[in-house]
């Protein structure tokens, strides 16, 4: 049986052209080049049966070329350098709030000193009464630690500095920072020649996007997400760039043969986006295989078949493999719940027990760097494991994609349904609102400047093209950078219309998102509900009516994340009580509860140890069931409140950014709905 490992490598345009110089204004490429961009292709090194694919998209792989050769101009970055003794009240600030955005579990805790002076921050509301105790030294070993803390172990093992630098653990000098960044740009040199050197020798195979990340078949005609999802709100304009979807492919093949002598044969579109009318694109520029997700194939064939996914396909010239989204998601999602260990070896069994396929094809892709800050050896132990049972296996064997293409017949495909890796449509990164009035400043900007591009102004232009800005807006996926993003998003538009001699059109300069969006709900509430308040849902019309929150998968970045502890949120109103119910997932522990409402007041309830809480009816025995009287509530039609669980050693937000939002149910709408 073959097993094919694709791991998806990408970040967005974090940079805009300003004055001959790339100006950063997120540093998360940086955060990772050392860590995850190191650690994943010497774990393949160190085994030598196990092969994989890496796909590494062109604008992340500049970008690291950027830092490596000095020509990031990162901000970040820059007062990270900076000499601790000469910050202005405004850069601490900035130290305190933005360099402690990283993980607690692998980034922070690993590090006494990081930790103590993390506790000392507190909460961020608490930054603007605690900054000025922070001493010298304080903010000198902060800014030492929040790039030694993006270093992985392997590579501080293997260098003497390192080494001597780590054994120090506090008190670093300004002379300690500056033999830390003077090693960097050399160590991403190293790890950029790591997946090309493994490539020549046939370790791995490297595949590539489309080049700045963009939804390719809405690029290419905006009527695919029409087609791949009927109830997708119609922005009021068509977009179809074919030639400049083209430009994406073209410009892929062209950096990877000039910048790294290396002939691409496979593409992961962005975000799996695929469409028949894309297809000809590929085959025109001489790429053998794409890949995406499962749900395509199924709704291409119209069937529930899921043995369907362990064969791959040629459609017009073109193979296509379709992810095995259930084992992916293990990986990427539900193992970092567990024992590293263990979990590797659950999903070499799981392995195992589909070797009785037929074709015996799996293909298993995800993102090759977010999910690995929530496991908590930072899948180290993981991927060791299994690579190490994959190593030694005979009968399960890893191959790539090409190998594949070249040794074995794919079946037959007559349809593609349009569709990406997220529910299989594109409702990720269109149809909302504020997605479509990105779309739209997009559009009026490639009309404005169609007749005077100038290559500056067209790399501007394709930056702002890219997936990532669409992600970001809505309310379906959550960031404290929710600025930052709008800002480069427009920044990238700006910076296209003004390199190609045009004047900025006032639009540009205002905001797309405005405010952290709220969460409404996936359900919501239609008549009064009078739930019984025994922690059991007793029947199905204890909570008819009600409305509900779908919270097993939340945004926690530039991934889509299961929670530990609940499922679903209910919610509703009666004539004298708001009620909540909070489903828990099979076998969690919840020790305590926490809501808070948007004009301060909050309530605790102790699940553990029950104590009586004013305002408040509860229990908790197969769910928790919350009943508060509505005095309690904000005096106000729309009612916005966010829940904090814990349980089990460790505490989740609900949402994990901003609040749910809720309308007041009153009696007028009862009447009308009955």
């Amino acid at each position: 049986m073959r097993v094919l490992f694709l791991w998806h490598m990408h970040q967005p345009a974090y940079f805009l052209n300003e004055d001959g110089k790339r100006i950063y204004y997120l540093p998360w490429v940086l955060q990772h080049a050392l860590k995850e961009y190191y650690e994943m292709p010497y774990m393949v090194l160190r085994f030598d049966g196990v092969k994989v694919t890496f796909n590494l998209v062109p604008i992340l792989l500049e970008q690291l070329q950027d830092y490596a050769n000095g020509r990031a101009h990162c901000r970040f970055s820059e007062i990270a350098k900076k000499p601790a003794d000469s910050l202005t009240e405004e850069e601490i600030k900035f130290i305190l709030y933005h360099f402690f955005n990283i993980s607690e579990r692998t980034r922070i805790r690993p590090f006494h000193r990081f930790y103590y002076l993390y506790r000392k921050r507190g909460k961020v509301h608490e930054i603007e009464e605690r900054w000025k105790y922070f001493t010298v030294q304080d903010l000198r070993d902060i800014q030492f630690y929040w790039i030694f803390s993006a270093i992985s172990p392997v590579l501080v093992s293997r260098n003497l500095i390192l080494r001597e630098l780590s054994q120090k653990k506090e008190k670093y000098k300004e002379e300690d920072k500056a033999a830390l960044w003077k090693l960097i740009p050399d160590l991403i040199k190293e790890t950029i020649n790591l997946y090309f050197d493994l490539a020549r020798e046939g370790r791995v195979e490297i595949s590539g996007t489309p080049y700045y990340h963009p939804i390719l078949p809405v690029l290419y005609n905006s009527k695919n997400a029409e087609i791949s999802n009927p109830y997708t709100r119609r922005p009021n304009f068509t977009f179809s760039e074919p030639e400049n979807a083209r430009k994406h492919i073209q410009k892929t093949i062209n950096y990877f043969r000039e910048q790294f002598g290396y002939e691409i044969k496979g593409m992961w579109p962005a975000e799996g986006a695929v469409s028949s009318d894309t297809i000809p694109l590929y085959k025109e520029h001489g790429i053998k295989w794409i890949a995406t997700d499962e749900e395509i194939l199924l709704k291409s064939l119209k069937t529930g078949d899921r043995d369907r996914i362990y064969y791959f396909y040629e459609l017009d010239g073109i193979k296509i493999f379709f992810r095995d989204r259930e084992l992916s998601d293990l990986i990427g999602f539900a193992y970092s719940q567990r024992s590293e260990v263990e979990s590797a070896m659950d999903f070499f069994e799981k392995l195992r027990a589909l070797y009785h396929r037929e074709r015996k094809l799996v293909p298993i892709i995800l993102d090759g760097e977010n999910p690995w800050d929530s496991y908590p050896e930072r899948g180290f132990k993981f991927l060791e494991t299994l690579y190490s049972l994959l190593n030694k296996c005979t009968r399960v064997v890893t191959s790539t994609f090409s190998e594949v293409c070249e040794e074995e017949k794919p079946e037959p495909l007559f349809t593609l349904h349009p569709g990406s890796w997220i529910r299989g449509d594109f409702t990720t990164w269109t149809g909302h609102p504020e997605k479509d009035k990105a779309w739209k400043y997009l559009h009026e900007v490639k009309t404005l400047v169609k007749d005077s591009l100038t290559s500056i102004a067209e790399e501007e232009l394709m930056c702002s093209e890219g997936s990532d800005w669409f992600w970001w807006y809505g309310d379906d996926n959550f960031t404290i950078y929710f600025r930052e993003f709008d800002e480069l998003f427009r920044g990238h538009l700006k910076k296209a219309v003004q390199y190609a001699g045009k004047s900025v059109p006032p639009f540009l300069d205002e905001p797309i998102k405005t405010e952290i969006q709220s969460v409404t709900p996936d359900v919501h509430s239609a008549a009064y509900i009078e739930p019984r308040i025994d922690g059991v849902v007793e029947n199905y019309y204890e909570y008819l009516g009600a409305g509900e929150f779908n919270v097993k998968v939340m945004s926690t970045g530039s991934m889509q994340s299961k929670t530990h502890f609940l499922e679903k949120i209910y919610f509703g109103f009666g004539r004298e009580k708001f009620y909540l119910m909070l489903k828990p997932q099979p076998s969690r522990q919840l020790d305590k509860v926490k809501i808070y409402f948007e004009d301060g007041k909050f309530i605790e309830i102790d699940l553990k140890h029950p104590t009586p809480v004013s305002f408040v009816e509860f229990a908790y025995k197969k769910v928790v069931e919350i009943g508060i009287v509505k005095e309690f509530l904000p005096p106000h039609l729309e009612i916005k409140f966010h829940i904090i669980v814990n349980g089990e050693g460790l505490s989740e937000r609900y949402p994990r950014v901003g609040s749910f939002k809720i309308k007041r149910l009153t009696d007028d709408e009862i009447d009308l709905v009955w």
